[in-house]
């Protein structure tokens, strides 16, 4: 059995534990283009206590990715900075652990009439836009994992998306809203909402791709390493990938 060391960061202390057969096939089931909901299964599995923020989903995704990294680094035969993108990288180049959780909201100002705050993007949200991919005519991939950032994050005039309820009806109605702003609009808002978010930034630079969230290298744009996931497949044996009806040689 693994013994995995104490995970503290400014709102959380959690302690893992090694998953149960059970939950790595269960994992391993899960299609490859759900992460986000891969890793609400992983985290609710493999987490034995918590102090802190109790629900994973409502963890930043930055605490979410520090959480699947921690078990991570215990379970990978390269040790706690373990290699990532076929040596080319390791965890060490994305981890940002001397920037923890700052403010709840930014203020971004006043766009059209309206005044603006970014929040941060929690497990609840990520899923919800991971869930809706396709449900907006012509918005796909980037786009949409765009904008339904935005819909997530941005608070206009205090009215931010509820959390609990009917998440996904609640964002289909916002991002749709968003989606037909006038061009002008748009870029003003998307222009601020990347300052906003950038100042939220903790643990990891998160961004996102056509597949969903990545973690960029904390070096910037100059950085040699690329972006990188950490999926939870990474944490799972071989046999428990097998028994879930994938290759055992696959990272997802």
């Amino acid at each position: 059995m693994i013994n995995f060391p104490v995970l503290r960061t400014k709102r959380l202390t959690v302690r893992m534990k090694e998953l149960a057969m059970l939950d790595a096939i269960a994992l391993a089931a899960i299609p490859d283009h759900l992460n986000e909901e891969a890793t609400t299964a992983f985290l609710r599995a493999s987490i034995d206590s918590i102090q802190g923020v109790e629900s994973p989903e409502d963890w930043t995704v930055q605490e979410r990715t520090m959480a699947v990294c921690h078990y991570m680094a215990s379970v990978m035969d390269d040790g706690p900075d373990f290699s990532l993108a076929n040596g080319e990288a390791r965890f060490s180049d994305y981890l940002v652990g001397d920037q923890d959780y700052p403010d709840d909201l930014v203020e971004i100002g006043d766009i059209e009439g309206d005044r603006w705050q970014v929040r941060h993007l929690t497990g609840a949200m990520a899923g919800s836009i991971e869930r809706l991919h396709g449900e907006i005519p012509n918005v796909s991939g980037y786009a949409h994992w765009r904008i339904g950032r935005m819909a997530a994050q941005l608070v206009p005039n205090g009215k931010a998306v509820p959390i609990g309820g009917d998440i996904d009806a609640a964002m289909i109605e916002r991002m749709n809203v968003i989606a037909r702003y006038p061009e002008s609009v748009f870029t003003r808002l998307i222009a601020a909402f990347e300052q906003g978010r950038q100042a939220l930034d903790h643990l990891f630079i998160m961004e996102a791709d056509e597949h969903g969230l990545i973690a960029l290298p904390k070096g910037g744009s100059a950085a040699e390493e690329p972006p990188a996931r950490f999926p939870v497949g990474a944490c799972i044996t071989g046999l428990a990938k097998h028994l879930g009806g994938k290759s055992a040689v696959s990272g997802a």
